[in-house]
């Protein structure tokens, strides 16, 4: 991931913000909050995946970014399903072609 992220006003201003937005909360989820907590809950990590798919990062490269993210500044450890993460990272990845 880059160091120059998007400013947090800019994430959701951005094309695909709104679509990576609920991507990560509503098929991401790892906390599995998405019917309980205020739907900010993953916006921190909007504009790193955001910047990774315009970089035309790929998706394996996001899902581990994701996998680091629920593990390292979540504390869940390890992912329990890598195959759900790399599936929304394809999901992810494939917004570069959205149109803006």
């Amino acid at each position: 991931m880059s160091d120059d992220l998007l400013p947090v006003a800019e994430r959701f201003r951005h094309p695909i913000g709104p679509q990576v937005h609920a991507i990560l909360w509503l098929e991401w989820d790892p906390i599995g909050v998405n019917d309980i907590a205020p739907d900010d809950e993953y916006d921190s990590y909007v504009g790193p995946v955001i910047d990774s798919v315009m970089k035309g990062e790929g998706a394996e490269r996001i899902a581990g970014y994701l996998d680091w993210v629920a593990k390292e500044l979540m504390g869940l450890g390890d992912p329990r399903d890598p195959s759900h993460t790399l599936g929304v990272a394809r999901k992810l990845a494939a917004l570069r072609s959205t149109p803006e």
